[in-house]
């Protein structure tokens, strides 16, 4: 095997076709998921991100608005009051995917994904919510931004988040945000 990536319903599992024969390692992998067994998970944090929406940080917050018929302050109040499951961290190195986004959120993703998300945009997408780790490609609506850095290469512990983490998110203004940014 060359690597595992695991997904919310499925494990991908890359092999070398000319290492690994695909019958053999069906086989292998069969037996190891009947050795499975459950086992507990790390202890939750509860992570606060502040988070500055609206503006030309939160560039789609008015757009996705509109779209769930809200007014844009409403939109900021119901998803600052929600409490978020981290369920895994994928696409891009750090990046969350969380869940229990409040009811009344749920939107499609973008019909057209765009291709530059800058890093620390917060954002919504099907029943999802997630904050951008890195400047990537990407299709939820952007409502906010927070400074803090999700992923860092040379931390310590490079990615901030894990999964079975809570995340809750902080409204802060521009110059509060200004303020932590370089920190």
């Amino acid at each position: 095997m060359i690597e595992t990536v695991p997904s919310y319903r499925a494990l991908l599992v890359s092999y070398d076709p000319f290492v690994s024969d695909l019958a053999e390692l069906e086989t292998l992998l069969a037996s190891l998921a009947h050795e499975s067994r459950d086992t507990p998970t790390p202890r939750s944090r509860l992570v606060e991100i502040s988070a500055c929406y609206g503006g030309e940080l939160g560039f789609e917050l008015d757009a996705a608005a509109r779209r769930l018929g809200l007014p844009s302050a409403e939109l900021v109040r119901i998803h600052s009051s929600g409490e978020y499951l981290v369920y895994f961290i994928g696409f891009t190195p750090g990046m969350p995917y969380l869940s229990s986004m409040p009811g009344g959120l749920t939107i499609p993703r973008l019909d057209q994904p765009r291709t530059k998300t800058p890093a620390g945009s917060i954002g919504i997408g099907g029943a999802q919510c997630c904050v951008y780790s890195v400047e990537s490609p990407g299709g939820f609506w952007v409502l906010a931004r927070t400074p803090l850095r999700l992923y860092d290469p040379d931390a310590a512990e490079p990615v901030l988040l894990r999964p079975g983490d809570r995340v809750c998110f902080r409204p802060i203004d521009r110059a509060e945000f200004d303020a932590l940014a370089p920190q």
